[in-house]
């Protein structure tokens, strides 16, 4: 029998005979089934989650399992206003053509799709073509850890079709296990910037004041405004070494990255959008921002008018969002604050029970955007982001993950940028209303590019 989370690689270039029969057996009970898709689990060693190959997916929340993910088995797309019916309409039929065998001895998550979707729904830019409107995809292979300490487990999920071998299969199994027992030595290049833009202080005061006319007219009360920097480096950059800084540092934080084609789309963001388990639901409103260093941070932002008003706004709009899909609905009245690393903000959880069945995607529909991102009311201030920003394409936007049950995990995709090649762009937002300073809100977007430029080792 395959072995469990003391798992010990082999140095034999070919998978051992339990391994060979355990997918011998697999592909058997996949073919006499029906299915197009086989997927399987077997117990992994515990190492680096960056140890696992290079791939199209990390998805790594505050608390729970950690995982990364490569390849691609299927891929699932949707586009307008019904991407979210397509995305689940192709989702349900790929759930009917999977066989999700785990091994007995392994640590085993169920089927995931990983993905996210756009801003608006609108014709992507070239910088985010790769990305669509919508996209999630099952990974070919997903290597993942549950558990902390002495209770940690590790496992590999690997993916084919049916039409593939059971050799085929069980080498792939035995090469990706022994890749994880191997040590990476060489030392990360350091990121070296040839040049930086950024969205000029004249600029961005204009479209503040834009905003702050349309509020005073009586058109809108909050726009979510947001700036992009654009990096150009000496050579393109190595990902996993930020990756590993993001986790170091902002391990409260939803530390993610998806790639498509050439473009790796990566952040670390505070904010939880949705997540369902079962009936179950559990999200935040995330608004106002101080220095994490100012004295008296909490104090001030508890105290500031304009950062509580904000806040209330965000509290209100996801709460009636919520309310027609759940017969219970739960948050405090006065916000608490959350201290990151460079920045302290005001938070309310909010915990829901559904009154019945509910796909978490149609609750992301539902939420997405929220005023902490977009602004109120909702359509007005989408409508501003359109006609005045550049394409945020998943900046800000819901990423995460869903299952066969519907149920699923999803973070706003705030503190994040796109890296492609020699460039990256790191964006930021900011909540206008009424009595917003252009100069401050500024300087806070600044801080909030901060952790991305942390993490390349800019700072």
């Amino acid at each position: 029998m395959l072995e469990g989370r003391t798992y010990r690689g082999s140095d034999s270039p070919t998978p051992n005979a339990d391994t060979l029969e355990y997918c011998r057996r697999s592909f058997q009970t996949a073919l006499g089934g029906g299915f197009r898709l086989l997927r399987l689990t077997v117990p992994a060693p515990i190492a680096p989650l960056l140890a696992f190959p290079e791939g199209s997916m990390l998805w790594c929340p505050p608390t729970g399992p950690q995982l990364v993910g490569a390849g691609e088995i299927v891929c699932v797309t949707g586009e307008g206003d019904e991407r979210i019916e397509e995305i689940k309409q192709a989702a349900s039929t790929l759930w009917r053509e999977l066989c999700d065998l785990p091994h007995p001895d392994a640590a085993h998550l169920p089927p995931r799709l990983f993905g996210g979707l756009s801003f608006l729904t609108k014709e992507p830019s070239d910088e985010w073509s790769s990305f669509g409107q919508s996209k999630f995809w099952l990974p070919r292979s997903l290597y993942g850890k549950v558990g902390t300490g002495a209770q940690e487990r590790a496992f590999l999920s690997v993916c084919c079709e049916v039409s593939e071998s059971p050799e085929a299969l069980a080498a792939q199994i035995h090469s990706e296990l022994r890749r994880l027992t191997q040590r990476n030595s060489s030392a990360p290049v350091q990121a070296q910037i040839d040049k930086t833009q950024h969205l000029s202080e004249e600029i961005w005061n204009d479209r503040i004041e834009s905003i702050r006319r349309d509020i005073e007219n009586g058109g809108v009360h909050k726009v979510v405004a947001a700036r992009q920097s654009r990096l150009h480096f000496r050579e393109a950059i190595e990902l996993r070494p930020a990756l590993e800084k993001l986790s170091e540092r902002y391990p409260d934080c939803y530390r993610f990255a998806f790639s498509q084609g050439d473009s790796t789309f990566v952040g670390a963001s505070p904010e939880t959008l949705i997540d369902k388990a079962g009936l179950q639901v559990t999200t935040q409103a995330l608004a106002g921002s101080i220095a994490a260093d100012s004295t008296n941070a909490g104090a001030k932002l508890l105290a500031s008018k304009k950062d509580r008003f904000e806040q209330d706004l965000v509290v209100r709009a996801i709460a009636a969002a919520l309310a027609p899909l759940c017969c219970e609905l739960s948050y405090n009245k006065t916000p608490d604050t959350r201290t990151l690393r460079h920045l302290t903000h005001l938070c309310t959880p909010i915990r829901g029970l559904l009154n019945g069945e509910k796909h978490v995607l149609d609750l992301v529909q539902a939420l997405h955007p929220t005023p902490a991102v977009g602004g109120v009311p909702t359509e007005h201030a989408q409508d501003w982001i359109r006609k005045n920003e550049s394409d945020r394409g998943w900046y800000a936007a819901p990423v995460g993950w869903f299952d066969a049950q519907g149920d699923g995990h999803f973070a706003v995709a705030i503190r994040s940028a796109l890296f492609k090649g020699t460039e990256a762009l790191i964006f930021a937002g900011a909540g206008i209303v009424g009595d917003s300073d252009p100069t401050l809100e500024y300087l806070e977007t600044g801080l909030k590019q901060r952790a991305i430029l942390d993490a390349l080792g800019i700072l």
